[in-house]
């Protein structure tokens, strides 16, 4: 998928409605976290690092919410569970290039203490 593409693609919030969440929810969830992260990729060729920290950390911050919204449909929930780890790894991958672990493990451990407190499964 080109930069240009997804950039278009790309859109502000995780999409939650599907007419059939148990089936749709993996490859919507998937989608949207593939999208950003190659936004976020422009964003590195482009030596921009502020753009592509805040696509990351936006990304991890949806799909975040989505995971602990109870209104939110179980089958999108537990599909952001499940593929948190994505934009983890991506902010993990960045924070490292720059010197700024402590911002991740900051995160990590947001991630970590909700994804027990909002345990969809």
């Amino acid at each position: 998928m080109s930069s240009n593409y997804a950039q278009h693609r790309y859109h502000q919030e995780l999409s939650c409605h599907c007419l059939r969440p148990g089936m749709h929810a993996p490859m919507l969830v998937a989608d949207y976290i593939e999208t950003a992260l190659n936004v976020a990729k422009k964003f590195e060729q482009q030596r921009n690092p502020l753009l592509q920290e805040f696509y990351l950390r936006r990304t991890h911050h949806e799909i975040m919410n989505k995971m602990c919204d109870p209104l939110i449909h179980n089958a999108i929930r537990k599909q952001c569970l499940e593929q948190l780890y994505k934009p983890l790894l991506a902010l993990k991958r960045f924070y490292k290039v720059h010197n700024n672990t402590a911002q991740f493990l900051i995160l990590e451990r947001e991630a970590r203490i909700l994804s027990h407190e909002f345990n969809p499964f």
